[in-house]
C-alpha cells in the first residue's frame, strides 16, 4: 500500500527547480525599483539628447549656417566636471570601506566642483554673447544655448538628489548605508559626464561637420 502511495505522489512532469531564492525586504525593493527608473530616466534622456545632436548635424547644411566661436573656458569646465564625478565615485568607494570622513569630504568637493562647472558654463554664456555681440541669428549660437542649458538643468537636479545624500551623510549612523544612493548619484554624475564629452567633442570643439553628417545619416 505505501509503495502505490509512493507512486502517486510523485510527479515527473513538475521540473526540479532547486532551491527557492530568497525573498527580497522591502528595502531591497525599494532600492532595486529606484534603480530602475534611474536607468530608464537615462534612457528617455539619452534619446533626447541624440535627437538635439541629429537635429544639429542636420541644421547645419543649410547657407544661413556659421560655427560658433570657439571658447576655450569649456575646456576647464570640462575638467572641472570630471573631478567631480571622480570624488563621487571616490565617496562610493569610501562609503563601502566605511570610512564616513573620506564619503562626507568626497561629496562636499564633488557639490562644489559641480557648482563651479555650472558657474563656468554661465560664464561660458557670458563670454558667447560678447564675442558674437549680441547677435543671435547664427543658429549655431541658439543651439550652443539650448544644448548646453539643458544639459545644465540635469547636472542642478542631480545637486538636489546629491544634497539629500549629503544631509545623510553628516547625520550619525553607519555610511554604509548610503552605499545604494551614491551608486545611484555616481552613476548619474557618470552619465551625464559621458554626455557631455559628447557633446563637447561633436559640437563645440573644432569644425566636426562630417562626423555629425555621418551620425545624422546624410553622408
Amino acid at each position: 500500500m505505501s509503495t502505490r502511495t509512493g507512486i502517486f505522489a510523485e510527479t515527473p512532469w513538475i521540473a526540479d527547480t532547486g532551491p527557492s531564492a530568497p525573498a527580497l525586504s522591502g528595502a531591497e525593493i525599494a532600492s532595486n525599483s529606484r534603480r530602475s527608473a534611474l536607468k530608464f530616466l537615462l534612457g528617455v534622456v539619452s534619446v533626447f539628447f541624440l535627437l538635439m545632436i541629429v537635429a544639429y548635424g542636420g541644421r547645419m547644411l543649410y547657407q544661413d549656417w556659421r560655427p560658433t566661436p570657439q571658447i576655450n573656458l569649456l575646456w576647464a569646465n570640462t575638467g572641472v566636471l570630471l573631478l567631480s564625478s571622480l570624488c563621487l565615485q571616490l565617496a562610493l568607494m569610501a562609503a563601502r570601506a566605511g570610512r564616513a570622513a573620506w564619503v562626507r569630504y568626497a561629496l562636499v568637493g564633488a557639490g562644489v566642483l559641480t557648482i563651479l562647472f555650472l558657474v563656468g558654463q554661465w560664464a561660458a554664456w557670458q563670454q558667447l554673447t560678447t564675442m558674437v555681440l549680441g547677435d543671435f541669428s547664427n543658429p549655431s549660437v541658439g543651439f550652443f544655448f539650448m544644448i548646453t542649458g539643458i544639459h545644465g538643468l540635469h547636472m542642478a537636479g542631480g545637486l538636489i538628489a546629491l544634497g539629500r545624500v549629503m544631509s545623510r551623510a553628516f547625520s550619525p549612523g553607519d555610511v554604509r548605508r548610503l552605499e545604494t544612493n551614491l551608486s545611484n548619484c555616481a552613476l548619474y554624475w557618470h552619465y551625464l559626464l559621458g554626455v557631455w564629452l559628447l557633446l563637447f567633442g561633436l559640437l563645440f570643439s573644432g569644425n566636426n561637420f562630417e562626423i555629425l553628417l555621418r551620425i545624422c545619416g546624410v553622408i
